[in-house]
């Protein structure tokens, strides 16, 4: 029975390990070739400390979401600058869509935006941003209270380490300009909305009159396949029927979980209007026309 034991034990550390460095489709140990490229960005001589798939330990219960974006390595360090603590967060996601994803999953419209990397903003004691396939976070105390300057400083730093472009990846290049919300794109990889069919999307926020709605332009391949799957969820759990108005297939569906809806396919995209407008048939024209 102890040797029984003993061998369930290692079997379930073992798949624990397993799954622990499977996530986000990474193995569990950082290649020395992205410990040094990581290091190298650091504004300051202490020694970091890496994390990929024992995130965990470090933001338990947040770690998920940044495997889900394509987490390749993080590197964390702290150090001190005069009265100023500093942590150094420089989350490597891979690629510059998935370093947005995660970076705007975190920022809000209302938020004081600063000029550093592609796009940044600072609170007290906080600076992130995002630059090409990195997400920077800088935290900073001081006794003084005057830790903006520094936080500010290695931000520079990092960003001039990170070089190259400084633009802000666009998911979709086609998305109306009119009512829309700054700041209010975002990149959902897994489940927008509830609903995984509809997974990659782009959504952004717009004002039409007096109320916000929210667009979502699925990525999902199959469109006519996803429309389905969504017209299903509502007959089970709420109500469906046609859109009129519009010169493609529409429909609208409503439950007392989602609220309302408005979707079609378009060409490649699945097209979601959440929590439409009082006659939306105008701003979906205009999104009809702008599309790619």
């Amino acid at each position: 029975m102890r040797t029984l034991f003993c061998l369930l034990t290692f079997a379930t550390l073992l798949l624990r390990g397993q799954e622990e460095g499977d996530a986000g489709g990474k193995p569990a140990v950082i290649p020395a070739a992205e410990k040094t490229k990581l290091q190298a960005l650091l504004p300051a001589a202490a020694r970091p400390h890496f994390y990929r798939s024992d995130l965990y330990e470090y933001i338990d219960g947040g770690a998920e979401i940044y495997h889900q974006y394509g987490l390749a390595a993080l590197a964390h360090q702290e150090y001190r600058a005069g009265d100023t603590d500093v942590t150094v967060d420089i989350y490597d996601m891979s690629e510059p869509l998935r370093a947005f994803g995660i970076y705007a999953a975190e920022r809000s419209p209302g938020y004081h935006f600063i000029a550093i990397g592609a796009e940044g903003y600072s609170n007290e004691g906080m600076l992130n941003f995002l630059q090409g396939a990195y997400y920077v976070k800088l935290l900073g105390f001081s006794d003084s209270g005057k830790s903006a300057a520094v936080l500010e400083d290695a931000a520079r730093s990092i960003s001039r380490k990170i070089g190259g472009g400084r633009t802000v990846p666009q998911v979709i290049d086609w998305l109306p300009a009119g009512g829309l919300v700054d700041r209010s794109q975002k990149y959902v990889i897994k489940e927008p909305i509830g609903h995984e069919c509809l997974s990659p999307a782009a959504t952004a926020v717009y004002r039409v009159g007096d109320q916000e709605t929210t667009l979502l332009v699925s990525l999902a391949p199959q469109p006519q396949g996803v429309v389905a799957q969504l017209k299903k969820s509502f007959e089970s759990s709420g109500t469906v029927a046609k859109f009129s108005g519009l010169p493609v297939e529409a429909w609208r569906g409503a439950n007392r979980y989602e609220g309302e809806m408005i979707f079609f396919a378009r060409g490649r995209y699945t097209i979601v209007l959440i929590h439409p407008p009082p006659e939306p048939e105008k701003f979906l024209r205009e999104i009809l026309g702008t599309m790619k």
